[in-house]
């Protein structure tokens, strides 16, 4: 074995290597840029000027050298840019100087094109004006450079002085956000009176849940109640056996936005696009290029905390009648619905009204305006949660998995009801769902002709949305290729009650310890083994990438479940203590909302460039901290202000018995509903 585990480290070192040594940085920087932007300050300062941002193609031609050099190197779909499509920032006042008339016609992507008429669609008129003038002036300078000629598409103009006009939406965004803030004021003057009105000196009356049902919704957008609600301790037997889901949450988004900034800063204007080209060569960058099999975790988690919550409360058994079943899942379904949808929608309404209105810059609308377009025209897409079925033309890329969490919710709530009702059909059912786990995708990547796994290509995501990517589109986002996640949770859920039913414990016992712990040298192997799909293109349909297809995720969420299952055991030494520390737990309650508005930092810090940015692996690392840093602020934000208010309130509207309530802020019955509610986080 370890004679093996030193052959596989001398192949990857050779290849590394070898990958080094072909690569000749000199001849590389004599091709033309992929990114060159004119001074956009120093073009607007005056009046009467435009600002352009131009695409780009390099018309082919068979007698120049550098063609071919610049075809050869991007035929490497899987490492490389495309180093024949160029993006150019234009002052038109440079162009209409002394130039003459080299136009060499539109662009040859019709799909890119139609994607900016539709992203950019209020300037088409200057777009269509200025394209033979802007093709003229790049034809010239790419005559004299390189002798070559171009076709281009300008994406869009900024004239100096212009600012967007505020319209209807963006006048109900600022009503709302005003209505938020006195309703916040306004509750937490009512619970200060409420406090002296008990003459309670301290703040743990801050801390209990109010008799009323009146005072508790009157309460709901009290500052201070959900600062506690944030930050207070757990409140019951089953949070504090699972509070090492704090640290797995917080990790997971740790590992959320480290990919989603690699995959961002591979779309923004860079220097040295030969850094990505070269790091995607790399044998363990195997490990980002499958991380995206990561996500599961997550899946894991909320099939869990859906079967302990259901389980626990009993809410159907075998005397059910038919219409209680049916109550139950309406019931369930809606409390979980109307638990997302309002910070789903504020996301909505922010990237439509105030986002491209944070900065401004040479590439500030190529980051923000698809984003205000389909957040205004598809944000039905968003609050029907069908979003990873329907990612064309989507608002908010990154709730794809909201939609097919909650998909999977409904699937596995049914599931569960059916299961309790007639405990006979349980095992059908899940070997049913265990079979489709693994047999759909193996069956969509054979008769699809998919790759085996999944993994990011420098022109991907290149433009701001996902393109020639059919395996991501067919086995990434559907819930139906996802189906393990939830399973495997039910699995560790009924394992645990079990557990904790019998009172048997494993902590300490070597078999369980080493169990844990030889699961982190599988995780690593799981991720390194797609590195042979990665480097090599194999012919398709082949049995074999559909098998590796369906074991590929599966056996990965079944290390995931692993965990999960080992760490409710308390097994795992210093890795339990360490994810069971109080530190991850109010980061772990932002979880959420930072899910869902680390993207909407991520354009800010990258639009805040002029120029082209050199990019090391030091500073990728450190705009992940300062985006990790950031977002938690405006998820606490957002969170005291929005989503624990929110959850009071529907808690309120969808409690049974009203009145009568006086628990804790984080008892029981009320986390475990809230910890259910937000496993998507």
């Amino acid at each position: 074995m370890l004679r093996l585990l030193q052959s596989l480290a001398l192949l990857a070192s050779l290849h590394l290597a070898q990958t080094f040594d072909h690569f000749n940085l000199t001849l590389y920087k004599r091709l033309p840029a992929l990114y060159q932007l004119d001074d956009y300050d120093v073009c607007l300062a005056s009046d009467s000027r435009s600002y352009c941002l131009v695409y780009a193609e390099i018309v082919p031609n068979a007698s120049s050298k550098l063609w071919q050099q610049i075809e050869d190197l991007s035929l490497d779909v899987k490492h490389r840019f495309r180093h024949d499509r160029l993006l150019r920032g234009v002052c038109l006042e440079r162009c209409q100087l002394d130039l003459q008339q080299l136009y060499d016609g539109g662009v040859q992507d019709v799909e890119l094109s139609s994607y900016y008429s539709r992203v950019h669609g209020r300037s088409a008129e200057e777009r269509l004006l200025n394209d033979p003038l802007v093709n003229s002036c790049l034809n010239q300078e790419f005559g004299q450079k390189f002798s070559l000629r171009v076709r281009s598409l300008i994406e869009y103009c900024v004239k100096s002085g212009e600012s967007l006009p505020h319209d209807a939406l963006d006048l109900i965004v600022y009503a709302l956000l005003a209505a938020l803030l006195l309703l916040t004021v306004c509750s937490s003057l009512y619970d200060h009176l409420l406090r002296k009105r008990n003459a309670q000196t301290g703040n743990h009356f801050y801390q209990q849940c109010p008799q009323q049902w009146h005072d508790q919704l009157l309460t709901s957008f009290s500052l201070l109640r959900n600062y506690y609600r944030l930050t207070l301790p757990h409140g019951s037997d089953f949070a504090r056996d699972i509070r090492f889901f704090d640290a797995f949450r917080v990790i997971g988004v740790f590992v959320v936005i480290l990919g989603h900034t690699l995959m961002v800063f591979m779309t923004v204007q860079i220097e040295n696009p030969e850094f990505y080209e070269q790091f995607l060569y790399r044998f363990e960058t195997a490990i980002f290029q499958n991380g995206s099999v990561f996500i599961q975790i997550f899946f894991v988690l909320s099939g869990f905390l859906l079967y302990v919550n259901f389980t626990s409360r009993q809410l159907v058994h075998p005397e059910s009648g038919i219409l209680d079943c049916i109550a139950v899942y309406f019931r369930v379904f809606f409390y979980r619905y109307f638990r997302l949808l309002p910070s789903l929608l504020a996301l909505i309404l922010f990237n439509g009204s105030f986002l491209v209105r944070l900065q401004s810059g040479p590439f500030w609308r190529h980051l923000t305006e698809a984003e205000r377009v389909f957040c205004r025209t598809n944000w039905w897409k968003n609050v029907l949660f069908v979003t990873n079925h329907m990612m064309e033309d989507s608002c908010s890329h990154q709730t794809w998995y909201l939609a097919a969490d909650m998909q999977l919710f409904e699937l596995f709530l049914i599931v569960i009801i059916i299961s309790k009702k007639h405990p006979l059909l349980t095992k059908p059912m899940y070997v049913a769902l265990l079979l489709s786990a693994f047999g759909v995708p193996a069956v969509l990547t054979y008769l699809l002709k998919l790759d085996a796994v999944y993994h990011l290509r420098p022109e991907t995501y290149r433009y701001l949305y996902f393109r020639e990517s059919d395996t991501f589109y067919q086995i990434y986002p559907p819930f139906y290729t996802n189906l393990a996640g939830y399973l495997l949770g039910f699995l560790c859920g009924n394992l645990y009650l079990h557990q904790r039913q019998s009172g048997v414990s494993h902590r300490g016992q070597r078999k369980y310890e080493l169990g844990l712990w030889l699961l982190v040298p599988a995780a690593l192997g799981l991720l390194l083994s797609g590195y042979i799909f990665i480097k090599h293109d194999f012919e398709k349909p082949s049995l074999w990438l559909a098998l590796y297809a369906g074991l590929y995720r599966n056996l990965w969420v079944l290390i995931c479940g692993g965990f999960v299952y080992f760490m409710c055991c308390k097994v795992g030494g210093i890795a339990y203590r360490f994810c069971s520390l109080s530190v991850f737990r109010p980061l772990a309650r932002l979880s959420f909302q930072v899910f869902l508005w680390h993207i909407v930092v991520l354009r800010v810090v990258a639009g805040y460039f002029r120029q082209p940015v050199y990019v090391t692996s030091f500073s990728l690392f450190c705009n992940v901290l300062v985006v990790f840093v950031l977002t938690h602020a405006l998820a606490a934000f957002v969170a005291l202000l929005l989503e624990y208010p929110m959850v009071e309130v529907v808690k309120c509207l969808f409690m049974t018995n009203k009145g009568t309530k006086n628990e804790p802020a984080n008892s029981k019955s009320s986390e475990i509903q809230m910890e259910t509610a937000k496993a998507a986080a």
